[in-house]
């Protein structure tokens, strides 16, 4: 579970290629589409034993794919509906960049300062180099904190899944690294979870809110995502997926709330949606209609120089060619991908309720088969 947030670029580029080239331009266009997409995830779930997958889709001629394979609940035998609702991980830090960069439009945020303006000393303190980072290095991951979320912890957390991991104590098990995983921030790119809940504790110190709070009504009542929430918020059990963590030994962990809270996601990777109000968030977002200026969305979708390919934006993953912007994200039992090219109008959002270190370089070969097979 190495790195669980980051899903190999071969699957989300082999994915994409099918979304942007799979158009067939007669009478029955949008079924052929769907039928597509329909057929290769029907593949990869009998190919790989995952255990369901649910995706919304657009592609270059505006055709719309929205389904869903397999089962949400293998126990009850339920299935992946459209709508399911999931745990989306990683694309939570995309909902969060986006209410720093609202603070920042409304002068309650300054990206240019340092997080040791907007925390105590107590949370400045337990880290290398005094709070120097900027706000704009905690959001594309070139502050030098380093990551929480390394193998040690995940043994601890499975070892008590249910325990309650709150911040202060996610800041705390980061500060006891060696110091010499930290770096001097502005000088090398390192994705860090730490850095997300940092902005969590920097969005509720400036607005006396707390970051769910900000996240409603900031966004989700705005936009009127009512198929999303945020852990704190208490999730509807009604077409909830359940996730499954396989492991070496051939065991299968069944992921739910009661087995394994979303505690020590918190700011990071909280959150859990379906992939029509993905679809929705970062549609809208991307077109700037969340931001009063659109030299914000212009700001979020700049690259560091320090990221490979410039593609860490500020919330955002940058996928060049005609890819587009969005995030990836993967946690126990979980594993989804979001990403739309405003320019084109191209859109892939897809999760699946099974996780492990092997499905994606399985799945991507499925797709890539069936997309070379398509092309020829």
């Amino acid at each position: 579970m190495k790195k669980i947030e980051i899903i190999k670029t071969v699957f989300l580029t082999t994915i994409l290629v099918l979304v942007i080239s799979s158009c067939k331009k007669d009478d029955e266009k949008t079924n052929v589409f769907e039928n597509e997409i329909s057929k290769i995830l029907d593949n990869a779930l009998s190919q790989t034993g995952i255990a369901g997958a649910t995706v919304y889709s657009v592609n270059k001629e505006g055709d719309v794919a929205w389904l869903a394979n397999g089962l949400m609940n293998t126990s009850s035998n339920t299935p992946m509906q459209r709508d399911t609702k999931f745990r989306i991980a990683s694309l939570s830090k995309t909902f969060l960049a986006t209410v720093v960069l609202k603070l920042m439009e409304q002068g309650d945020i300054s990206l240019d300062q340092s997080y040791s303006n907007y925390l105590p000393d107590s949370v400045v303190n337990l880290f290398p180099y005094d709070g120097q980072a900027t706000i704009m290095q905690l959001l594309n991951h070139t502050s030098g904190i380093y990551d929480f979320e390394d193998d040690q912890f995940v043994e601890i957390l499975f070892a008590n899944p249910i325990k309650h991991w709150t911040p202060w104590e996610l800041l705390n098990y980061a500060s006891t690294a060696d110091s010499a995983v930290f770096y001097p921030p502005g000088t090398k790119y390192g994705y860090s979870n730490t850095n997300y809940i940092l902005l969590g504790l920097i969005v509720e110190s400036v607005t006396n809110k707390s970051m769910e709070q900000n996240i409603r009504d900031r966004i989700i009542t705005p936009l009127n995502l009512v198929n999303t929430f945020s852990w704190e918020e208490g999730i509807p059990e009604n077409n909830y997926a359940t996730g499954y963590m396989p492991f070496a030994d051939g065991s299968l962990m069944i992921i739910n709330d009661q087995t394994v809270p979303l505690y020590f996601e918190w700011g990071h990777g909280q959150m859990v949606s379906t992939v029509k109000d993905l679809f929705t968030f970062y549609n809208e977002l991307l077109q700037g209609n969340l931001f009063t200026n659109i030299s914000t969305i212009d700001l979020m979708k700049t690259g560091s120089p320090l990221s490979e390919n410039n593609s860490s934006g500020l919330g955002l993953h940058i996928y060049h060619n005609e890819f587009g912007l969005g995030h990836s994200g993967s946690t126990a039992g979980f594993v989804s991908v979001a990403t739309i090219n405003p320019q084109t109008g191209t859109a892939l959002i897809l999760g699946f309720n099974q996780y492990n270190d092997d499905v994606m370089s399985l799945v991507a070969s499925g797709f890539l088969d069936l997309v070379f097979n398509e092309e020829k």
